[in-house]
């Protein structure tokens, strides 16, 4: 894709941070608290998190520990960063400037995304997907996911380039922004065994762990409880919203934290096995964007809670495994049903008068469930199924792309 492309891609890509703007038009109007935002659908951990952790104190004081962010340390301090830079004259200011500034980044980060995936070698996506994703326009304000998510899809570009060390350090650094670039590492290390790139790994590796004692640097010498504030508090916490294992928590009978962790860490082995089935079992060496899909489908069908935001990782990785747009609209449907479900579930529970019964919200959390399911049989399939299944896509759907450029 020619630099000259960029403009047609930038301008589909504003279709969904426009979308996403628009939805939170009435939050952006009058604030994110009580349990309006919930039901307007325009209610935003990132807006809250400003507001309730005082980001606006900026990154010096989130250094210190003094700003007790939710998020992996390069997530909070990017956040704290820009909350600090506001205008400073009260907590809604500071919140739309956040929310302002995180669609501008959104724009440059799906556009960035949708060129890595329409330039990855031998086998280019769809960027289509990318900038006209469904899915990111109902997630890409409500958290700062976004970060980890165009720093593992960089990752997974520049190793398929043959460039090892950025890969590494931007999967490195993708880890201090979110958890699951950890898995991609281990993805692409088998990978490499497969296509005879072992000897790259010690680069990889070893840009990987720069990268991260790099951002960790500061909070070690400052404030190290920082580091682990996120994931430390992950051991302990119940089932969350959108997982299976919150189901009995809807029955009345919640299963203990130690439960949770012991079948999420099974569920990161199965991952893990199952991407190495993949790559050494099948017939060649399949799709990257195929492997990283199956292994992180895996681990959020079998993950603790499946947060609405949490499936902005599988953007890029629908993208890149090759899957055809109706596989992605099947699932962007179901994710937008479950999206409207959460939402009025959670209001439910404050004002019982208006609720979604707990019912109809575990049928649209088995609906979402089952459609990263399938996305996962889906990557499996295009990537031992003959001719990767992905002939067409090179002649008809990006034929749609390229006359755009």
């Amino acid at each position: 894709m020619a630099d000259a492309s960029l403009a047609p891609v930038a301008l589909l890509a504003m279709l969904p941070v426009l979308a996403s703007l628009w939805k939170q038009g009435p939050c952006l109007q009058q604030g994110w608290g009580g349990t309006e935002p919930f039901w307007r659908f325009c209610y935003s951990d990132l807006a809250v998190g400003v507001q309730t952790a005082d980001a606006e104190r900026g990154i010096t004081a989130y250094l210190s520990g003094d700003v007790p962010l939710d998020q992996p340390p390069l997530t909070g301090s990017v956040v704290s960063l820009i909350a600090g830079l506001g205008p400073g004259t009260g907590a809604l200011a500071t919140q739309r400037w956040v929310l302002g500034v995180w669609a501008v980044l959104a724009l440059v980060a799906l556009v960035l995304m949708a060129w890595w995936v329409r330039t990855t070698p031998d086998h280019r996506g769809d960027a289509l997907q990318v900038a006209l994703a469904p899915v990111a326009a109902l997630t890409i304000l409500l958290s700062p996911d976004l970060l980890g998510v165009v720093l593992a899809t960089g990752g997974l570009w520049a190793w398929s380039r043959r460039h090892p060390a950025l890969a590494g350090a931007l999967l490195g650094a993708g880890l201090m922004a979110r958890t699951y670039p950890a898995l991609l590492l281990l993805v692409v290390a088998v990978q490499a065994w497969r296509t005879g790139r072992e000897r790259e790994l010690p680069r990889f590796g070893g840009a990987a762990l720069a990268a991260a004692a790099v951002i960790a640097l500061p909070f070690l010498i400052l404030s190290p409880g920082t580091i682990t504030r996120s994931w430390s508090a992950w051991f302990d916490a119940p089932a969350g919203l959108g997982s299976v294992w919150y189901l009995p928590t809807l029955a009345g009978s919640p299963w203990p934290a130690s439960v949770l962790t012991a079948v999420a860490v099974l569920g990161v082995l199965v991952a893990v096995v199952l991407a190495a089935l993949l790559v050494l079992g099948a017939p060649w060496a399949p799709r990257l964007g195929a492997v990283a899909l199956l292994a992180v489908a895996v681990v959020l069908i079998s993950g603790k809670s499946f947060p609405v935001q949490t499936s902005l990782w599988l953007v890029p990785l629908v993208a890149l495994a090759g899957l055809r747009w109706r596989d992605h609209l099947v699932w962007a449907l179901a994710e937008a049903v479950h999206f409207m479900a959460v939402w009025l579930y959670l209001s439910g529970l404050q004002n019982p008068d208006k609720s979604l019964p707990p019912g109809w919200y575990a049928v649209a959390l088995l609906l979402r469930v089952g459609a990263v399911g399938f996305l996962a049989v889906r990557a499996w399939q295009t990537a031992t199924g003959p001719g990767d299944d992905t002939d067409d896509l090179e002649t008809s759907e990006r034929q749609a792309f390229d006359a755009l450029i």
